[in-house]
């Protein structure tokens, strides 16, 4: 299941005391969204409120703030390319079954976009209007009455976050939502450009990938991997390459290695001229390699090559 947003209504009962303080939200509100998108988050917000109609402080609707010429362009932009899901769960029919038969409850009152948050293990945001929507995980309650009409309930964290402190906070958590949301290779490849969005991939790595499925280790290698390059890609925005700010230990082949067996590692990525890929990182268990070409940072890397360790002078084959 896709890692997405879900608005927590909550955050707006109580509306800014003026127009300075709803700019004010949103502009944090804004940011947060950006940060958990950079962070791999779907770009989608899932809501149970229409949020263009809610208002952010007396006659200041959202939808006024999204024409309001005192706010910025770029930010007003934004928030119009986000992908808003309202009502939230009409391509979900078994979840939304699932939320008709609980009610879930924050701080005493009953909230929804909480409930659908932890249906669907998503990422809750909210406008940054109260001391209580300070925290990185929400404590909620849920209720349902079971086979024999007893009333039941559980206490359960929802991810939460309000700013990009929360997000930064959660990168471990979101990092492994999304890991465990790629279900086989064939999902991995197709979902490449979504998840991986700072990794171009040669072609032929397709022939690689879709075949690993579930079961075997190198599938959960090849994902850990894949995400690790994005993460240190998504936070390269200036520089070299640094090898030593990665996850793993990532080296260059030898000359005479590449004299000799240059031509394993030369490429045709995306339709453009053949590539020499000469960085790798190793795949364990078994002597599998990653190779990627980082030379046109910062912020972006071709993947080139997963499988099998390649032919070295050390090594032959």
């Amino acid at each position: 299941m896709d890692l997405e947003m879900v608005f927590n209504e909550l955050s707006i009962d109580t509306p800014a005391k003026d127009v300075q303080e709803a700019r004010q939200w949103m502009v944090g509100f804004i940011n947060t969204i950006r940060s958990a998108s950079v962070a791999g988050v779907n770009r989608v917000l899932r809501t149970h409120i229409d949020v263009n109609n809610t208002l952010l402080t007396f006659e200041y609707p959202l939808a006024r703030w999204r024409n309001d010429v005192e706010v910025d362009l770029e930010a007003r932009r934004y928030f119009r390319s986000l992908i808003s899901q309202y009502p939230p769960l009409d391509d979900l029919p078994e979840i939304k079954n699932d939320m008709l038969a609980q009610d879930f409850f924050c701080q005493g009152r009953r909230s929804y976009g909480f409930g659908i948050a932890y249906l669907l293990e998503s990422l809750s945001i909210s406008l940054p209007s109260s001391k209580d929507w300070e925290v990185n995980m929400i404590d909620i309650k849920t209720q349902w009455l079971d086979d024999i009409g007893d009333l039941m309930s559980q206490c359960v964290q929802i991810p939460h976050a309000s700013n990009p402190f929360h997000v930064d906070e959660l990168a471990e958590w979101i990092q492994n939502r999304l890991k465990a949301g790629v279900q086989n290779g064939e999902d991995l490849w197709n979902r490449r450009e979504e998840l991986f969005s700072n990794l171009i991939f040669c072609n032929h790595v397709a022939k690689q990938i879709l075949p690993l499925q579930p079961g075997d280790p190198l599938f959960r290698q090849t994902v850990k991997r894949l995400f690790e390059l994005q993460t240190y890609c998504s936070a390269w925005n200036e520089g070299a390459f640094t090898p030593d700010n990665l996850p793993f230990k990532a080296t260059v082949e030898s000359e005479s290695t590449m004299q000799k067996y240059s031509k394993e590692r030369t490429f045709n990525c995306h339709g453009e001229n053949e590539i020499t890929f000469t960085w790798h990182g190793r795949m364990t268990p078994g002597a599998w390699r990653i190779y990627f070409d980082p030379t046109i940072g910062p912020g972006m890397m071709q993947i080139g090559y997963i499988g099998p360790k390649l032919s070295t002078v050390k090594y032959p084959t």
